[in-house]
């Protein structure tokens, strides 16, 4: 079948007539893209499009063609939209939740509310407080109605079944779900098929607790109890979906192996088969069908690759037609499907890469008789021409104790190796983890003439639970060796010139930084703490972690309760060990790491007399508004710039 394919913008991508990308300004790679993420409605006829506006983000519902606004959303400063529903083609939902800086991932509640298309009839659906809803369906069979999950601070986790009305808002309790489940999936039909409840004594371990599983082998049958053989006590679980005819459920496991392989549960007999062994990394994303099967995994051990859970899948087939259209190689594009029309003849899917920030496409199929076509829908960054970015590249070596680390290069396209180098470091650091794909920072840096580095770090997720816990009472000792060894690995490999060398983070990435110049004291020239934790004493008391007893366990879980290590491991109490040249940044709204851990650390730097250069604005867990952003990045460059020209 022969797809037509059209450009409705003026040029599929923006042509810079700069020979060299080091004449883009800060704010072509900076300013926000047009729009991070499309939905199509059920017919067909509008998109919900979402796009970064300052401290918060909007949704606005525009025809097919986008020349027309319908509506337009925003719940105000750092409220931040997370999804869209089309339940029905005239009403959508969206979820928001309070997030404060562009690095804050632990947002309030979601809440959701209902719109009709002209953004009118606004029905708050959900009223968290102290209760945490999930949707589950958004029930075919009942296009007025959702189905959701609800569980309350004092149930400890359980969850009880209910339907919203998605025009009026009343909530009503239906019952129907297993004692003490504390998750349960819906098939595509919206009944509850499988579920499961979790149960965690004193002398447990964190999240090493006990799990029973329930199902309906059939859709009208009872609960029942089922031991699964994929489990064992203490296994990482999740139930992630189901087949097209509802006879099957999707469930991950690593009761066997070191990462979480999928298992396929043929419901009605409860035979298990392992559909996926995966050895190399966890699964990043999913993939549905317009049906609400599940039919492929997103994996990124290297590049970003789907897993296809079927031969047969409709979904590998409608991939590998656009792959083929767009004459594009799967191992260097990250094509996604952001949404289905109801009948599945239309789609929107966005093309990304390491040097292409994003296109988002229509697809017709032309299953209704019509002419199947292929169109642009729009470019993220116009500004960005991507033959002249940089490449990534998936780059693999042994730390110093013979643990296999992954990470990614990015090199200039101008000059010659050895390059100064820059190292960033990411955020979390536990369950977050760097990606292959287009990363603003990494090609700015590179444009600069900086060869830049970034390691997945042993207690960076994404590699299984075991590498995760090998940071674990480790923030400051082997993780660093980790980041040490990674610009070591440059250097050997001739990429970096080692008195050329700096390095940079956000969140932990910030402890990262100082806590490897305190460290290593003659391996850097410069270093950019921004928005860190500095004192791990301090951590333990301030921001919203420690509020909540689950964190505070979580928190001596994690960094230990050995006063000396927490000492010898804060670079707010080892500053007279710094020779590095600082820049600190820091948000005074930051409410995940709060202004306390800033002070922590200026004011022993100011007892040694130690200078350093600051930037603090009022903003949160990192800069969000255009002005604080671009001043960041111009100051950056300026430091940077400094140490390593």
């Amino acid at each position: 079948m022969k797809i037509w394919i059209f450009l409705i913008t003026t040029l599929l991508f923006a042509v810079n007539i700069e020979a060299s990308t080091a004449d883009l300004p800060v704010e072509a790679f900076f300013k926000n893209a047009q729009f991070t993420n499309m939905s199509i409605s059920p017919d067909g006829k509008h998109l919900a499009v979402t796009y970064d506006s300052g401290t918060s983000n909007s949704v606005a519902i525009m025809d097919i063609g986008l020349t027309k606004v319908i509506s337009n959303i925003n719940f105000g400063d750092f409220m931040r939209i997370g999804r869209v529903y089309w339940p029905r083609a005239d009403r959508f939902i969206l979820s928001y939740s309070k997030f404060v800086g562009y690095l804050d991932t632990k947002g309030s509640p979601a809440i959701h509310v209902a719109y009709d298309l002209n953004g009118k009839n606004g029905r708050q659906l959900t009223v968290p407080q102290r209760t945490r809803y999930n949707i589950i369906s958004l029930l075919p069979n009942k296009p007025n109605k959702i189905l959701v999950t609800k569980g309350h601070y004092f149930d400890e986790g359980d969850v009880k079944l209910f339907e919203i009305e998605i025009d009026k808002g009343k909530e009503d309790y239906i019952a129907g779900e297993p004692k003490s489940a504390q998750q349960i999936i819906a098939d595509a039909n919206g009944i509850p098929r499988i579920a499961f409840a979790y149960e965690e004594k004193s002398e447990d371990v964190l999240g090493k607790g006990d799990l029973f599983f329930y199902v309906k082998r059939q859709p009208n049958n009872k609960w029942e109890e089922v031991n699964l053989p994929i489990y064992k006590k203490g296994a990482n679980i999740d139930l992630l979906g189901f087949n097209a005819d509802n006879t099957i459920v999707y469930v991950s496991s690593d009761y066997k192996t070191p990462l979480p392989s999928v298992y396929a549960v043929t419901l009605s007999t409860l035979d298990v088969k392992l559909v996926h062994e995966e050895t190399k990394s966890d699964f990043a994303g999913r993939g549905y069908l317009y049906n609400g099967a599940l039919e492929a995994l997103m994996i990124s051990p290297d590049y970003n690759r789907s897993v296809f859970l079927s031969e047969k899948s409709e979904l590998k087939q409608i991939v590998t037609q656009l792959l083929s259209a767009l004459q594009l190689d799967d191992a260097s594009s990250d094509l996604r499907i952001t949404s289905f029309t109801k009948n599945g003849n239309q789609l929107v899917f966005r093309v990304s890469s390491d040097r292409n920030p994003g296109i988002f496409y229509h697809f017709n199929r032309g299953l209704d008789g019509s002419k199947p076509f292929i169109k642009i829908l729009s470019v993220a960054k116009e500004e960005i021409d991507p033959s002249l970015m940089a490449t990534m590249k998936p780059i693999q070596f042994q730390s110093r104790d013979n643990v296999t680390l992954n990470g990614y290069m990015t090199l200039p396209t101008e000059g010659k190796a050895p390059f100064p180098l820059v190292q960033i470091i990411h955020g979390g650091p536990h369950g977050p983890r760097d990606y292959w794909g287009w990363n603003s920072e990494a090609q700015f840096l590179a444009s600069r003439g900086y060869a830049v580095v970034s390691v997945n770090f042993r207690g960076s997720g994404g590699y299984g639970e075991a590498f995760e816990e090998l940071g674990y009472h480790e923030w400051g000792g082997k993780m660093i060796n980790d980041m040490t060894d990674a610009t070591l690995w440059m250097v050997d490999n001739g990429y970096a010139d080692k008195d050329k060398m700096c390095v940079y983070g956000g969140s932990y990435g910030g402890y990262g930084t100082l806590q490897s110049v305190v460290r290593e004291p003659d391996l850097y020239k410069c270093a950019l703490g921004y928005v860190g934790v500095y004192s791990l004493h301090e951590m333990k008391k301030s921001g919203d972690i420690p509020k909540r007893e689950s964190g505070r366990k979580f928190l001596d879980h994690v960094l230990g309760t050995d006063d000396d290590l927490l000492t010898a491991f804060s670079p707010a109490l080892n500053v007279d060990k710094i020779k590095a040249d600082l820049f600190i940044a820091h948000g005074e709204d930051d409410v995940r790491v709060p202004m306390e851990q800033y002070e922590a650390l200026t004011e022993n730097l100011d007892k040694i007399g130690k200078p350093y250069k600051s930037m603090v604005r009022d903003e949160g867990h990192g800069f969000q508004q255009d002005k604080n952003k671009y001043d960041l990045y111009r100051a950056m460059e300026k430091f940077f710039a400094k140490h390593l020209k």
